[in-house]
């Protein structure tokens, strides 16, 4: 998507897209995080609420400087913008915003499974670990976020403009490309870092490596999962995951291609 805002005005749109994804797809993350760690799903909206404040404060700086960042990545490549350099610099967003999800998703994950308050929690995690703790299983959070942002900012707006092209895109209901798009981007992200963040659930579920070694890196997390459960370990939780991510490709970009053009109106008025 070309338009004529700046990094900072995406980094705006990012904030508040990413706080409008995450009120909606809360409950499908506890729901994951449960299937992924092995314990029963908490289904009271009370506990699959749990860990909402920490997951917006952390998604909206998240979103924002995956915008933002794509937005200067992209502007350093000149006017000419390819899409194979569109997915590039939605990949490096991806990669950039890994340094504030990788806390703030270790911190939610001990949120749900201990009930504590987020400062407890994160005073817990940093005299026992150290502030190293907080950053467990940053490589996978890396990998992951990499696939995903370069997926829903790169991926999908490619999509989009080659189905919004064919006639029966033209002649379906409104926003008929952006949802194919977004369910094709956001299915193609689920399957390829499914098994990266399954283990990178494990790794921030069971912080203390003295007690749980089978978990101290990204590739004994997953030797683990594969020797002891199989394909079934690795793709614990895809289908609630698959739904969150689908559908959040679909709101993000629905809500940054509003939000962009509202921003040009304004800009131009």
């Amino acid at each position: 998507m070309t338009d004529s805002l700046s990094p900072v005005e995406h980094t705006g749109i990012g904030a508040i897209a990413g706080s409008m994804e995450v009120l909606l797809m809360q409950p499908t993350i506890a729901i994951k995080n449960a299937l992924q760690e092995g314990r029963p799903v908490p289904w009271s909206p009370s506990a699959l609420y749990r860990g909402l404040g920490v997951n917006v404060g952390s998604i909206a700086p998240i979103t924002a400087i995956q915008f933002g960042v794509h937005r200067a990545l992209e502007a350093a490549q000149g006017s000419n913008v390819t899409q194979l350099g569109q997915i590039g610099a939605a990949t490096g967003a991806g990669a950039a915003s890994s340094l504030v999800g990788c806390p703030a998703e270790l911190l939610m994950i001990q949120q749900q499974k201990d009930g504590r308050p987020l400062m407890q929690e994160a005073q817990r995690i940093v005299a026992k670990y150290g502030p190293t703790g907080l950053y467990r299983g940053l490589t996978a959070t890396v990998i992951r976020e990499s696939v995903y942002t370069g997926s829903y900012l790169g991926l999908c707006p490619v999509l989009q403009g080659y189905i919004a092209g064919t006639s029966w895109a033209r002649q379906g209901p409104p926003g008929t490309a952006l949802v194919v798009s977004g369910i094709s981007a956001g299915l193609f992200a689920s399957v390829v870092t499914q098994p990266i963040d399954t283990a990178k659930t494990r790794m921030q579920a069971f912080v203390n490596v003295k007690e749980h070694p089978e978990y101290a890196t990204l590739r004994s997390t997953l030797q683990h999962l594969a020797k002891t459960q199989g394909a079934a370990g690795l793709w614990a939780g895809i289908v609630p995951r698959a739904g969150r991510i689908s559908s959040a490709v679909i709101i993000l970009q629905g809500v940054r291609s509003k939000l962009i053009a509202l921003a040009e109106d304004l800009k131009g008025a």
